[in-house]
């Protein structure tokens, strides 16, 4: 009997393959996406293991204010430690676009070039590889800064600026305007010789030794430089080193979680047609129970060519996924995002599994447990095919249209669809709004950086100063940081004047008072009297203050202080400043300017975000278009084949083909429009709960209030799909002729 039941399997298929395609494609798309985006996840995350001991990569790196003696160097070694100065200079190529010079790096932290060779002669220089990419330089091209020119004899990429930012604190990565630049020892002092330059910044980087940790190491450098250290920052909070890996833990663990969300609907959405199968054939299935056939064996039969539907999928989209436009395309993000070397594509084995055991083993596990019921009654009720008494007979609809109470009562009949719709519709609007949050939020950030900055330039001081140049208005900035899901962020502190023009922020006097900006209150849900608590993490001090209000400030993490409580607070004296903001260029000696942040830099930090998000965003619409479009039409198109009978039957009384759709069609627009009013928030309410922590690693604002007329398009989305698919079903309608009763009669 198995033999028999086998031999009706490729029957089956023909009859429904249009249904049977649409699945496999589908089913296809997802696993191809999931194992595209993890696949690349996991070539990150193993290439950076594997190459860290060829970048021989930093444990972590401090920064001090004059340069460590050999004896500081030697005391601060001791136990094995390795140190290695990595001093750097900014050098202006335009208005807009700096370069930050280091010396060829020799032990810890080295370059891995991608073509070319070190510079070895004075005039010549290695380039960062994604600086090159954005401005089209390459080996042999020159490069003029800062006066100086140099000849590109190599392009390469070092860790510790993989996430290639100016500062640490910096939004977004801007390759187009700020990369690196590596020359020999004797022309790096040649060019600083040559003056006109901004403050050497002293960088050390180290490695540790066996027995000693990072608090051992910083304790040795307070006590040789006599409590001068500028920063320490451990490799794990340095979010320029090992970003790509850190990033696709993220994408590889919400990749994998969507997935198994997409197939376990797209299983159900089967079962709905097996179901469907089961209940046609319900008189040959009794009659095959009073032959002795037993229910595993028909169980097995129907559940077959579901799992057969779904194994194909999955292999044609794991086969997709492992070529070159499956990893090998989405690998392109984070080549072009970051600072990597080349990786040799990583075959994850558990992504075989997930791609062509998953989709099978989950449509027939829901298969299972949804169609064994409707194979468990008796073989008579199954040839009588007896229909359960429903609940849609035991209520009664108070209307006086007979339109109205068909309508109900055909949705009622056909709930197990109605839900699969719903359930579709969820899950696309779940992936819709992941897109629409992405998009607002870094709409809103372009706009409100550009907006909150009333100033023009800030100026920031490698030491603190007591004379304020003429046009400038002083503050004292400080940086400490806070932990957001396991993430190490920046939080800035400023102490401004009572009568500051450049923010809005009015602090109280009070060294534990403190005025939140926007992003720390959206974030963390900051409010007045609240305590929050920030550690310097050079001193290992924590601060703790009461908020005392928000000021409207978009970039990055910011609180406000009184000027003169925060100089009492930090130590500083009475009169001292670090910082200028001004409206206009001013003229103060660049050996004294740590960094110059202008508005034209934070708004360009915004817009390259937004960039960088966009193809994310395209990406969710579209997958959260076609997951809706594809449920809705297979199940409007199995509730016409359902009601087939009850078609055929009323075209004999002589409705016309408008009338038909009416009552079969039109009754879903109401199942979709209410669902839809109800759909749409509450997905929008649960992604936003959840896009918190797909932003975890990054200081900025996070606005994800909808303007209304996005929550209408998204509505008239919704419509647009139903009315496109019932226009494509109407067709489906005229196929079925009078003729279907005959086909049924007893």
């Amino acid at each position: 009997m198995n033999k028999v039941l086998r031999k009706r399997l490729p029957r089956d298929l023909r009859a429904g393959w249009g249904r049977y395609l649409a699945l496999i494609l589908v089913i296809a798309m997802g696993i191809y996406l999931v194992i595209g985006i993890v696949g690349a996840a996991e070539t990150v995350i193993q290439g950076t293991e594997e190459k860290r001991s060829v970048f021989n990569t930093q444990d972590g790196f401090f920064t001090v204010g004059l340069p460590l003696s050999d004896e500081n160097i030697q005391n601060i070694s001791e136990g094995g430690t390795q140190i290695q100065a990595e001093f750097s200079t900014d050098l202006k190529v335009d208005e807009d676009t700096k370069l930050r010079m280091f010396k060829n790096r020799k032990n810890i932290d080295r370059l891995i070039l991608d073509e070319g060779r070190l510079a070895e002669a004075d005039g010549e220089c290695v380039i960062e590889k994604r600086f090159a990419d954005e401005n089209g330089i390459s080996v042999g091209s020159t490069v003029k800064a800062s006066g100086r020119e140099f000849t590109v004899t190599g392009i390469g990429c070092v860790p510790d600026y993989e996430q290639p930012k100016d500062k640490l604190s910096d939004t977004a990565v801007q390759s187009k305007f700020f990369g690196l630049i590596f020359v020999t020892d004797e022309c790096y002092e040649k060019v600083r010789a040559g003056g006109n330059l901004p403050a050497e910044e002293y960088v050390y980087a180290y490695k540790l030794g066996s027995n000693v940790t990072d608090d051992d190491l910083k304790e040795k450098i307070r006590s040789a430089k006599q409590d001068s250290l500028v920063s320490f920052v451990k490799r794990a909070d340095n979010k320029r080193i090992e970003a790509a890996a850190g990033n696709r833990v993220m994408h590889r663990n919400t990749g994998l979680a969507a997935g198994v969300v997409i197939l376990m609907l797209f299983g159900y959405v089967i079962s709905v047609f097996v179901i469907h199968r089961i209940e046609n054939e319900a008189p040959v299935i009794g009659a095959l129970y009073s032959l002795g056939v037993k229910k595993k064996d028909l169980l097995r039969h129907y559940i077959t060519l579901p799992t057969v539907v779904a194994f194909a999928g999955g292999v044609i989209g794991t086969g997709l996924g492992f070529s070159p436009v499956g990893i090998g395309s989405k690998l392109q993000g984070a080549y072009e995002h970051f600072s990597l070397p080349e990786y040799d594509v990583y075959f994850a084995p558990y992504l075989l599994i997930y791609g062509l055991v998953l989709p099978p083993v989950i449509s027939a596990a829901v298969n299972a447990l949804v169609i064994n019921k409707k194979l468990s009654r008796t073989a008579l009720s199954l040839i009588k095919n007896e229909q359960s008494a429903s609940n849609y007979r035991k209520f009664s609809i108070k209307s006086k249209s007979f339109i109205t109470v068909f309508r109900i009562r055909q949705m009622v009949r056909e709930l197990r669809s109605s839900v699969t719709v719903l359930l579709g519709m969820f899950v696309s609007l779940l992936v819709v709004m992941l897109g629409i949050d992405c998009f607002v939020m870094c709409s809103a950030l372009k706009t409100d950086n550009a907006a909150d900055t009333h100033y023009e330039y800030m100026y920031l001081y490698k030491y603190p100063e007591t004379e304020i140049p003429a046009g400038g208005e002083s503050a004292l900035v400080k940086t400490l940081t806070t932990e957001c899901r396991g993430n190490t962020l920046d939080v800035t502190v400023i102490g401004l004047n009572e009568d500051s023009k450049f923010f809005d922020a009015r602090p109280e006097k009070g060294t534990d008072k403190a005025v939140m900006n926007n992003s720390l209150a959206e974030r963390f849900g900051y409010k007045s009297s609240d305590k929050v608590t920030f550690t310097d993490a050079a001193n290992d001090t924590d601060y703790s203050f009461t908020v005392t209000g928000t000021a409207q400030y978009s970039p990055g993490f910011t609180i406000f202080m009184d000027l003169n409580s925060m100089r009492k607070l930090f130590g500083e004296s009475a009169d001292s400043f670090n910082a200028v903001f001004s409206d206009k260029e001013l003229d103060i000696d660049s050996g004294k300017i740590y960094s110059i942040t202008s508005k034209s830099d934070i708004e360009k930090s915004a817009g390259v975000f937004a960039e960088q998000m966009a193809s994310m965003i395209y990406t969710m619409l579209f997958a959260g278009a076609v997951i809706f479009t594809v449920v809705m039409y297979l199940m409007m198109g199995v509730m016409i084949d359902r009601s087939s009978f009850g078609i055929s039957l009323i075209k004999i009384f002589g409705y016309r083909p408008k009338e038909v759709r009416k009552l079969y069609l039109n009754g879903n627009l109401m199942i979709v429009s209410v669902g839809a009013v109800l759909c749409i928030p509450l997905a929008k309410l649960i992604m936003d709960r959840i896009y918190p922590s797909f932003v975890a690693n990054v200081a900025c604002s996070m606005k994800l209030d909808f303007p209304p007329y996005l929550y209408v398009i998204v509505y008239a989305a919704v419509l647009t799909v139903y009315f496109i698919s019932s226009g494509l079903l109407t067709r489906k309608l005229g196929r079925i002729t009078p003729a279907e009763v005959l086909k049924n009669r007893e």
